[in-house]
């Protein structure tokens, strides 16, 4: 089974948010982002990079840099207390236009960095393995720049056997001879303050 194992491993649905116009509210510098602002990050760059990892082509289809346009912005809200920021979606660059994301996430803000640990599972096959995804965001707001790196961490578990079986199918299939257990995949992105 190798179809659909980095379903998982998705930034676009999180991140790509179409803006029109607009500037941000609120302020960033050397001590991060205020409390109670908006901010809207014009996407400039997205790569990823695998680490120890399957490169059979099936594995890393889903798993693909995000589609940067003239209006890909990644979005954030900061609370009142200015500890945490929530991803947002806008149709347009005003701030009252802005919804959380459906997928919530939430960063938590300590100066100038903007963090985020989830984890989620997902069955692969139907001998009782699943994907395991530790996904952790850091989001580095230099002032009028920054930079975002998300690291998945992925993990075969809850049946020995079904995931050896898993990996040790997907390892044969990968020119390189790698799998999934322990493979990491890092999201890069850089951006500009809007």
């Amino acid at each position: 089974m190798v179809a659909g194992m980095t379903r998982g491993v998705v930034l676009a649905a999180v991140l790509a948010t179409a803006c029109h116009s607009g500037v941000s509210t609120g302020s960033t510098g050397p001590n991060g982002p205020s409390a109670d602002g908006v901010w809207f990050w014009h996407l400039l760059t997205s790569t990823v990079t695998f680490g120890s990892c399957s490169d059979n082509v099936e594995f890393r289809k889903g798993a693909q840099p995000l589609t940067i346009t003239d209006n890909t912005y990644l979005v954030y809200r900061t609370s009142a207390d200015g500890k945490t920021a929530v991803a947002q979606t806008c149709p347009t660059l005003d701030a009252s236009s802005c919804t959380p994301t459906s997928g919530g996430l939430t960063w938590s803000v300590v100066g100038s960095e903007l963090t985020s640990v989830t984890d989620k599972k997902d069955p692969v096959g139907t001998g009782g393995c699943s994907l395991e995804q530790t996904q952790t965001w850091t989001l580095e707001d230099q002032g009028a720049k920054m930079t975002v790196e998300v690291d998945n961490v992925l993990t075969l578990v809850d049946s020995p056997s079904a995931c050896a079986t898993i990996e040790t199918n997907l390892k044969a299939n990968s020119p390189n001879g790698l799998g999934a257990q322990g493979c990491v995949v890092t999201f890069a992105l850089k951006g500009e303050l809007r």
